[in-house]
């Protein structure tokens, strides 16, 4: 990685004063900017658990196919739709393989329990069956893993949570061809829908999809049109490009892929990981087997800042596990939680808190609690400073593009007039996470949609220049307000809001896909634009500042950026190369409640307008 990734200093703010800690929290208008995922499983697959989570907050749901059948996770997503269309919010859908993860075959119905000090043998022998003395494992062969004696191995149920007495810790002792003699460092009860196997500095060359993944991906997240696709143990580009090839076969062109960094391989070629992937994730779990508990820290800052350089959202897993079956974490869990959110993570997996957890409700809203709080405590002032100074916005060459230009340029017109909201019009969702990137203040209201023509942000008559503030292509202030200079901008083809078409029996909602996949950028809400909306004058941006307003987001006089991304050939849509510009919300009359034709007109953990007949 670059060198300069390392000189950064916190973005951490402190409170006013400790009496200010203890105050009552009032503005409850915005959720946390911080996105958070579910693991689904038997304790969150009914619809009216699914409802509470999405209430809760949970925006991603993730379908792990390390276990389970294909019919099974149907079920549950299913259930998930039906959850949405009651709540009427919408949720992130990811497909986690299985990849080259190694686990214990043959088990028998009962629980194995181990003792300290006593033998245990793994074999690659798949014909064996699984005692108290002899695992057999899912890899083919421990011929070039690099097992030796000494080398750890750890063996835990499904979503370990480390505990003891459910996982166990061996140490090599001999290697005899495809067998390793181990001795068991802890007495346990292996338990659990599946055994998983994790051998520290292996060197794993299973392909990158198992057998099991190609046959989900092709028939589950083909029909199913899923947005992520989390690809385990993740090790370099090759394996992306790899999944990337299936995915294209299968006609999941929209499909986006997320990296998850589990290993030291993945750790050692992650620059060029987060080069090719179009998010991160963390796996600190099966990470921490890997490495010395006193550099899980510097591998996670390292990896969390590389990715927020590079605009790549990445999410973290294993935070609160001692809610797995407590109501309440730890001290140090509850620390864990909001330093994530000052290091820049853009959101949290929970994995067993939510799979087998008894309170998974209850732990998304502490988790998001604990991210709110680290979210007023996070300098975003610093932040963007230092990614400017990264990119060498403060010399004579800047290193960047017209797309960062213009997103740069709405986040630095937000901070310098304290604005309540930034609105962002998007066909792909790119401008919105470029945007994301620089983690603003203000929250990121983000309508979706199908045709540039339809984003007439800025030709409104009740907001036009007259009063108002504009940064246009060469990064000038039209108001004078701003004494630095914008970055200056280019011209661009790209961008901006989901189309609504009836064939008289029934509503087709398009970009749907890419609402959903904004649900993983940090502060962003994304919002459904039908298409009906786009009348003379801008009125998108109309309805959206009137939603803002109804949910409480904003009130009259409150500031706004509203930024559009550059694009030409669009002259009756927009003139300029890009445009970011600076609005006061006024009392003046506002649209009517939206009349939504489609149940899925939501912004994230946000109330939606009431649906209104014609």
């Amino acid at each position: 990685m670059d060198s300069k990734l390392v000189h950064h200093t916190s973005f951490f703010q402190p409170p006013r004063s400790f009496l200010s800690i203890l105050e009552e929290d009032k503005d409850l208008s915005v959720p946390a900017s911080t996105k958070l995922g579910c693991t689904l499983g038997p304790q969150t697959r009914s619809v009216e658990i699914l409802e509470q989570l999405l209430q809760a907050g949970m925006t991603i749901a993730r379908f792990d196919f390390s276990w389970g059948s294909m019919d099974y996770h149907q079920e549950t997503l299913d259930n998930l739709r039906v959850a949405m269309r009651n709540t009427k919010r919408l949720c992130c859908t990811m497909l986690d393989t299985m990849g080259p993860e190694i686990i214990v075959l043959n088990r028998p119905e009962a629980p194995i329990s181990l003792s300290a000090g006593q033998t245990l043998t793994l074999t690659c022998d798949k014909s064996v069956q699984a005692s108290a003395t002899v695992l057999p494992i899912s890899y083919p062969s421990l011929a070039g893993t690099g097992l030796a004696p000494g080398s750890q191995v750890f063996v835990g149920q499904y979503l370990f949570t480390g505990s003891e007495t459910s996982s166990v810790y061996l140490t090599v002792q001999e290697v005899r061809g495809d067998e390793a003699v181990c001795t068991c460092n802890n007495s346990c009860v292996l338990e659990g829908l599946a055994l998983t196997v994790h051998i520290a500095h292996m060197r794993n060359e299973a392909p990158i999809l198992a057998d099991t993944d190609l046959a989900a991906i092709r028939k589950w997240g083909s029909a199913n049109k899923i947005d992520y696709v989390s690809v385990s143990f993740t090790r370099n580009a090759a394996d992306m490009a790899v999944v990337r090839q299936v995915l294209d076969s299968c006609g999941l062109h929209q499909t986006r892929l997320m990296a998850k960094i589990e290993s030291l391989e993945g750790i050692l070629n992650s620059d060029e990981i987060i080069e090719v992937s179009d998010s991160v994730l963390m796996s600190r779990g099966n990470l921490g087997i890997c490495l010395d508990a006193e550099k899980m820290f510097l591998a996670q800052k390292k990896l969390l800042r590389a990715c927020n350089l590079a605009g790549k959202p990445v999410m973290v897993t294993r935070v609160v596990d001692t809610m797995t079956d407590a109501p309440r974490p730890t001290r140090a869990e509850a620390t864990d939680v909001a330093n994530l959110v000052l290091d820049g993570a853009d959101g949290i997996l929970l994995g067993s808190e939510t799979f087998r957890g008894k309170y998974p409700v209850q732990t998304v809203q502490t988790v998001l609690a604990i991210c709110k709080q680290s979210e007023l405590c996070f300098d975003n002032q610093s932040y963007y400073r230092s990614l400017m100074e990264y990119f060498g916005c403060y010399t004579l060459h800047p290193n960047l593009g017209k797309r960062e230009a213009l997103a740069s340029s709405a986040v630095r017109a937000a901070a310098k007039i304290n604005a309540a909201l930034i609105i962002v019009f998007t066909v792909t969702g790119q401008t919105a996470r470029l945007v994301a990137k620089y983690k603003p203040a203000s929250p990121i209201l983000t309508v979706v949609c199908v045709d540039p023509h339809e984003a007439k942000a800025h030709n409104n008559d009740r907001y036009s220049s007259a009063g108002q503030d504009r940064t246009s292509s060469d990064g000038s202030s039209g108001g004078g307000k701003d004494e630095a200079a914008l970055p200056q901008l280019q011209p661009d083809e790209q961008v901006v809001c989901p189309d609504i078409k009836s064939d008289g029996l029934k509503w087709t909602l398009m970009g749907e896909v890419q609402a959903r996949q904004c649900l993983l950028y940090r502060g962003v809400l994304p919002i459904m634009a039908d298409p009906d909306f786009a009348l003379p004058g801008g009125a998108i941006l109309d309805y959206a500042i009137s939603y803002a307003k109804q949910v409480g987001m904003v009130r009259s006089g409150d500031k706004v950026v509203v930024s559009q991304c550059p694009r030409t050939g669009y002259s009756d849509v927009m003139e300029e190369a890009g445009v970011v510009k600076l609005i006061t919300v006024d009392d003046h009359f506002m649209p009517s409640p939206v009349r939504f034709n489609h149940p899925l007109f939501v912004i994230g953990s946000m109330d939606p307008l009431m649906k209104q007949q014609d």
